[in-house]
């Protein structure tokens, strides 16, 4: 009988030595995972590495990639689970990268850019007759010098960036100014001061309610929920509501929270 205790409990010091050998192993692997982030406003994602291939999906900035093969300047990265193509290297990097590159793209347009004259009284009249989201519609009840540059065509599409309070508040238009296909703003959640934190949450309150005037949540709320998704490393929502989308999408690198709202 003592032999039968001895064998099982080798047995089970065997058992826990392969667990713990096989947990090492999946975390090992895990910390060997490479990972890289978008450092460019928008990144085409393509199924070979070169400008003639395919464009199988565009990535947007501080967006997370696993690099599964490298080249130069091409590497191979995975999206999810179902999504693997190719990227320049030159537009990825480490978060330091990407707020490098923010930086740099807000300097250069602080130094060119002009404040926008809004046309309240108009866009007031256009809102009764369409639902169409505006430039000036978006801008409402936002700080007066957020000055906004025309990128050219992007996608297809004009696009406009503009910046406030030291960069904290990012505004960013896909489309004609009187009918947006998609706006977005970032607004800084980490490392900011509480203070800031609500101010910046009320910029991304007012700027969901400019666009759904029906929207029932106060700031208070938006204050959490920035908070709430501040602090996961992937922290999303959002809901739909007739012709449009809201998303939510903390962007680690940059320890910001943007909010897009687009047509479907």
């Amino acid at each position: 009988m003592r032999g039968l205790y001895l064998l099982a409990d080798r047995l089970c010091v065997g058992l826990l030595f392969v667990l713990f050998v096989c947990g090492g192993c999946e975390n090992f692997q895990q910390e060997e995972q490479e990972l890289i982030y978008v450092t460019a406003t928008v990144l085409n994602l393509r199924d070979k590495p070169t400008t003639k291939s395919n464009v199988v999906g565009r990535l947007k900035r501080g967006q997370e990639l696993v690099v599964v093969e490298k080249g130069d300047p091409w590497l191979q990265v995975r999206v999810d689970d179902k999504t693997v193509g190719w990227v320049h290297g030159n537009y990825v990097g480490d978060p330091a990268a990407v707020r490098a590159m923010l930086q740099k793209e807000l300097a250069q347009r602080s130094s060119t850019s002009k404040p926008r004259v809004r046309q309240r009284q108009q866009q007031t009249t256009r809102k009764k007759v369409t639902s169409a989201m505006s430039i000036d519609d978006m801008l409402e009840g936002l700080p007066e010098d957020i000055p906004l540059e025309n990128m050219g065509l992007l996608e297809g599409k004009p696009r406009h960036m503009g910046a406030a309070v030291g960069g904290q508040v990012v505004v960013e238009f896909w489309g004609a100014d009187d009918d947006l296909q998609r706006a977005e703003m970032m607004v800084s959640t980490v490392g900011v001061s509480d203070a800031d934190l609500r101010r910046n949450a009320g910029f991304a309150w007012k700027f969901v309610k400019n666009a759904i005037p029906q929207w029932k949540r106060d700031t208070d709320w938006v204050v959490e929920f920035l908070q709430s998704l501040s602090s996961k490393d992937a922290g999303q929502g959002g809901f739909d509501i007739k012709s449009k989308t809201v998303r939510f999408l903390f962007v680690r690198p940059l320890g910001a929270v943007r909010v897009t709202i687009e047509k479907t």
